[in-house]
C-alpha cells in the first residue's frame, strides 16, 4: 500500500478518514522509480474501529477485524474491549455483512488462487487484447485516459487493472476476496492499488473518481442494482460508470447451467474443483480445441468455478439498467458491449 492512497479512504462504517499507522515498509522499484510500500499497519477510524494492513493490502471490509484477529492482537492488547464495544454498538449490521460474503469470497479466492500470472489468459484474453476491450466498452481512446483516476470494482486477478494503468490512469483495483494479494505482489506499474474491500460499504470518499468500471462483478452480489447504487455515488460530476451485466437468454445450453448451480454452489469448495476438474474441464477443453480456441485446464477450469460457484448471479437487461443510471442522475447511457450472456453500458454524471 502507497501512504497517497489513505487519502482517498474512508471508513466504511462511519464514512470519517482513517488514520494511517505504519509498522513496516519495504522499497520497490517500478519501470525504474522507486516507491515506499507499506507492507504491514493499521487503519484507525476516528470511531476507534481497526481495518488491518496485511501484506500490502489494506482490508477495509467491517469482518477484516474478526479474520485477522492475530494480527490486531499483535498491535492492540485491548482488542476483547475493542470487539465487544462494536458487537454491542453495530453488531448486528457485522454479523449480517460477514455472513452476506462468506461464501462469495471463498468461491472467488477459489477461483483467482487456480490462476497463474505467467502463463493464463483471463478468459481468453491477454493484457493487449483486453485493454482494446477497455477503450471500446468505455468508447475512448487512450489518450483521454491520461491523469485520470479509475476505480476497478471487483478487480479479480488484477491484470486489467494493471494493465490499463499503461494508458496513464492512476488505477484503484477493489475485490471482496483475498485475490488481491496476488494482484499486488504481481503488479508492476508504480500507478496501482489494490485494496480488500465491500462494494456495498465502499471505502472512498463520494465523487473520488473520473471513471468506476465494474464487468462482470455487481450481478454477483445479493442485489444488484443495490450495488450498484453503492458505487455510483463514487463518480465525478462528468465521469463516468461502466457495468457488464450477464442478461437472460433463453437456450437450453443457459438455462442447464442455471438448474447446476443450484446444487453446485451448495458443495464444499474441495468438491467443486475435483468436479470440475475431472468431469468437467476435460470436455471443455475438447470443445475450445474443435473450436480452435487454445485454452490450458487452468483457464478452463477457471471458467467452471465462475460460473457454478457464485453464491449469486443475478440477469438484467439494459433498458432495465440505463433506468438506474437515470434514477441516479446519469446520462447518455450507451451501451457498447453486446455479447451471448451479457452486455456493457456506461453513463455520464450530470
Amino acid at each position: 500500500m502507497k501512504r497517497t492512497l489513505v487519502e482517498m479512504l474512508r471508513c466504511p462504517l462511519t464514512r470519517e478518514k482513517l488514520i494511517l499507522e505504519v509498522f513496516e515498509t519495504e522499497s520497490r522499484v517500478y519501470q525504474g522509480q522507486t516507491v515506499e510500500e507499506i507492507l504491514t499497519g493499521m487503519l484507525v477510524s476516528p470511531c476507534g474501529y481497526l481495518y488491518p494492513i496485511t501484506e500490502g493490502v489494506p482490508r477495509l471490509q467491517l469482518e477484516s477485524f474478526f479474520e485477522h484477529e492475530s494480527f490486531i492482537r499483535q498491535h492492540r492488547p485491548d482488542y476483547d474491549a475493542i470487539k465487544d464495544k462494536f458487537m454491542a454498538n453495530y453488531g448486528g449490521v457485522i454479523t449480517k455483512v460477514t455472513r452476506r460474503n462468506y461464501k462469495t469470497k471463498r468461491s472467488f479466492g477459489m477461483e483467482w488462487s487456480i490462476f497463474r500470472y505467467q502463463s493464463d489468459t483471463t478468459w481468453g484474453w491477454d493484457k493487449e487484447s483486453r485493454k482494446a476491450r477497455f477503450l471500446q466498452e468505455l468508447n475512448t481512446n487512450a489518450e483521454n485516459l491520461a491523469g485520470k483516476r479509475l476505480l476497478d470494482v471487483g478487480c479479480g486477478n488484477g491484470v486489467l487493472t494493471s494493465g490499463i494503468a499503461e494508458f496513464g490512469m492512476e488505477t484503484i483495483g477493489i475485490d471482496v476476496s483475498n485475490s488481491v494479494e496476488k494482484a499486488y505482489r504481481f503488479n508492476e506499474n508504480p500507478n496501482v492499488h489494490y485494496i480488500q474491500g465491500d462494494l456495498q460499504l465502499p471505502c472512498f470518499a463520494c465523487e473520488s473518481f473520473d471513471i468506476v468500471y465494474s464487468t462482470g462483478v455487481i450481478h454477483h452480489t445479493d442485489n444488484t442494482e443495490l450495488s450498484f447504487s453503492c458505487i455510483s455515488p463514487l463518480v465525478l460530476q462528468g465521469g463516468i460508470l461502466y457495468v457488464w451485466l450477464y442478461r437472460p437468454e433463453k437456450d437450453m445450453k443457459h438455462q442447464s447451467l442455471n438448474f447446476v448451480r443450484k446444487f453446485t454452489n451448495k458443495m464444499p469448495l474441495w468438491l467443486q474443483y475435483w468436479i470440475f476438474l475431472v468431469f468437467l474441464v476435460p470436455q471443455g477443453l475438447l470443445k475450445m480445441r474443435l473450436k480452435g480456441v487454445k485454452r490450458n485446464w487452468r483457464e478452463q477450469l477457471i471458467s467452471y468455478v465462475d460460473v457454478l460457484s457464485c453464491e449469486f448471479r443475478h440477469e438484467h437487461t439494459p433498458v432495465e439498467t440505463a433506468v438506474w443510471y437515470a434514477k441516479r442522475n446519469y446520462h447518455s447511457m450507451k451501451v457498447t458491449i453486446e455479447e451471448y450472456l451479457g452486455f456493457g453500458m456506461y453513463g455520464v454524471r450530470k
